[in-house]
């Protein structure tokens, strides 16, 4: 058994080739080819937490990742979110690797939205917005960067003024690109090409008025019926929506449940997989002009098939340490 650090990944795992692997995941769930039962929640009371079970097998790859969300931890010095991925032999059902499980959510999560970005964005594209700069953010800055190496600026915003200060400062001037602290979601978005949100918010972080023709939006942060980054009046005013997974999306995201609760999503078809457009079964974008949202809450099936070419890519380079 292969056990893999958050180096360990890093080191045999680019941006580049995680995206590629994530339009490899797209493909295999939205063509029938991928298990990805429900995930599976446990409450913990008695020491106020939650234990997620998120299994899938896509293709060759099988594995189950393991997510706790215990918000007393950071009282022992230990992290609100530990993870880990578990990956099993298919032939044999052995565990054939460990992994760090949440640099894995972060890595999988921010290259389904690179994949999007080059199925959906404008070409061109010359400015970027993110917001929300906790965990997800150097990934997703990261994922912004290589799908669209256009871009000459990326404005940056945080409800805290520290870390969005310090965010851009450090990435600044980095290969020519200016990065751009700013104090509100409007402000970020206003003129922007492409944007990202990555936040736990529950009302919507940016107007729909800010919002230029041509726009391609990344919503990652709205995972529960009660999370909402998007304001409806973009939802239902866009020209072409894109999940990762309709089954996940339609079930679990307050950005679409809410307007769809609203009446405001009548007659829009809102069922499209980022898999059918990379497949060739759905049309992506046809207009320069056209605003297209890409809704992602996550699955399974990123975890297995990224997991999967981390530890093929590990195995050929030596890297990690072998347990048993």
């Amino acid at each position: 058994m292969l056990y893999l650090t958050r180096e360990d990944m890093q080191r045999v795992m680019s941006m580049e080739e995680a995206i590629g692997a994530l339009e490899s995941a797209f493909r295999l769930y939205s063509s029938g080819q991928a298990v990805v039962p429900l995930r599976t929640m446990v409450d913990v009371p008695k020491h106020n937490g939650q234990a997620i079970f998120m299994p899938a097998l896509a293709g060759d790859a099988l594995g189950i990742k393991i997510v706790s969300t215990y918000p007393d931890n950071p009282k022992a010095g230990k992290p609100v979110t530990p993870a880990c991925m578990v990956m099993l032999d298919e032939k044999t059902g052995e565990v054939s690797c460990l992994m760090d499980g949440t640099y894995l959510t972060q890595l999988r999560t921010a290259a389904g939205a690179g994949a999007a970005m080059r199925a959906l964005a404008a070409k061109g594209a010359v400015v970027g917005a993110l917001i929300g700069l906790g965990g997800q953010s150097a990934c997703q800055f990261e994922a912004l960067c290589v799908a669209v190496p256009t871009l000459r600026e990326i404005r940056v915003f945080d409800i805290d003024p520290q870390r969005r200060a310090a965010f851009a400062a450090e990435r600044d001037g980095v290969n020519g690109l200016r990065v751009l602290p700013v104090a509100s979601g409007d402000e970020a978005v206003e003129g922007a090409d492409v944007v990202t949100t990555v936040t736990t918010s529950r009302k919507p972080v940016f107007s729909f008025a800010s919002v230029k023709k041509g726009c391609h939006i990344n919503a990652i942060g709205s995972y529960t019926p009660e999370m909402q980054e998007l304001p409806p009046e973009l939802v239902a005013g866009c020209d072409l929506i894109v999940l990762d997974t309709a089954d996940g999306v339609l079930h679990e995201s307050g950005d679409l449940l809410k307007p769809l609760a609203q009446g405001l999503l009548e007659g829009k078809k809102i069922d499209t997989e980022l898999g059918h457009v990379l497949l060739g079964e759905a049309v992506g974008r046809t207009s320069p002009e056209q605003i297209t949202l890409y809704k992602s809450t996550g699955s399974g099936v990123m975890d297995a098939v990224c997991a999967s070419a981390i530890m093929q890519r590990a195995r050929q380079a030596g890297v990690g340490v072998r347990i048993g």
